[in-house]
């Protein structure tokens, strides 16, 4: 890798850590469409999005500690025992599934998520409908099998989980999330490492910009333009999930039949110049 791949290693880090303190979003959300753009697969992206995750989620947990928003130590361990867990199942799914299978989720999540992270509701909600506890059980598994799977922290989908589900007042359900993310990044990215999984020399610098962009992003978020901030990564989410879309192609090409090719004798008299597709047919067909 030359200088300039490793100084954008670092850039992408620093942004995805400036993000991630300013407008709670991160992960795979960033990491993976980034790292995909870079010419990365969506695997490798997704497996180092993970171990990103690990750093910037104790790094966000540490200062919850300091911050004066305390962990739910309850909630922490209910969700730490489902969602983490669940991740090697969104592992084993990466591993089986064709690559536009694993884009396809991940862009639909893209456009899923786009609104509620250009509104900001996420930390603004009121515990006003509640979910019983074994449902709140049933959506972290399924919130762990897809960070597995596209290499999200599952913030975003778990703090509305809490609030509603836990009960948990709005930053005590942010710091809390970041807790589960750790042990989620840590699970999930010990199964990718178990497969396969060797990119090992680009997640230092990764890693290093991500945990100095965390610590820029305290220094800057008093006059930073939140609004702006989140409406421009909504905007961004969109444009990625639509690249994503398109770049699959045509999806029939997928599932065509790998059929095998069966000789046909040439006629009497054919010229032996003849293309291949004039001697031989599907087999099935003679």
């Amino acid at each position: 890798m030359d200088i300039t791949q490793l100084t954008i290693l670092f850039i992408l880090g620093l942004v995805g850590g400036v993000l991630a303190g300013l407008i709670g979003v991160g992960g795979g959300v960033f990491f993976v469409p980034a790292l995909m753009f870079m010419g990365w697969g969506i695997t490798e992206a997704v497996a180092a999005s993970l171990v990103i995750i690990i750093f910037s989620s104790l790094s966000g947990t540490l200062r919850s500690y300091r911050s004066g928003n305390p962990i739910d130590k309850r909630a922490a361990m209910l969700l730490s025992l489902t969602v983490s867990p669940s991740a090697l199942i969104g592992v084993a799914i990466s591993r089986l599934a064709p690559d536009y299978i694993v884009e396809a989720v991940f862009a639909l999540l893209l456009l899923a998520l786009a609104y509620p992270t250009a509104r900001g509701s996420v930390g603004a909600m009121d515990a006003k409908v509640e979910i019983p506890t074994l449902l709140v059980i049933g959506a972290g598994i399924c919130i762990g099998a897809l960070s597995g799977l596209v290499g999200v922290g599952g913030g975003i989908l778990m703090v509305p989980l809490m609030i509603l589900g836990l009960n948990l007042r709005p930053k005590v359900a942010i710091a809390t999330s970041l807790a589960v993310a750790f042990f989620t990044g840590v699970v999930g990215a010990a199964g990718y490492v178990a497969t396969g999984f060797r990119e090992f020399s680009s997640l230092p610098l990764l890693v290093a910009g991500s945990i100095l962009g965390a610590w820029l992003s305290v220094r800057v978020r008093n006059w930073a333009p939140d609004a702006a901030l989140r409406i421009g990564f909504g905007i961004y989410m969109v444009f990625v999930a639509i690249y994503l879309l398109l770049g699959l192609g045509d999806w029939t090409e997928h599932f065509e039949l790998d059929l095998p090719l069966t000789r046909v004798p040439p006629e009497p008299g054919m010229a032996s110049g003849t293309l291949p597709h004039e001697q031989y047919e599907r087999f099935g067909d003679v």
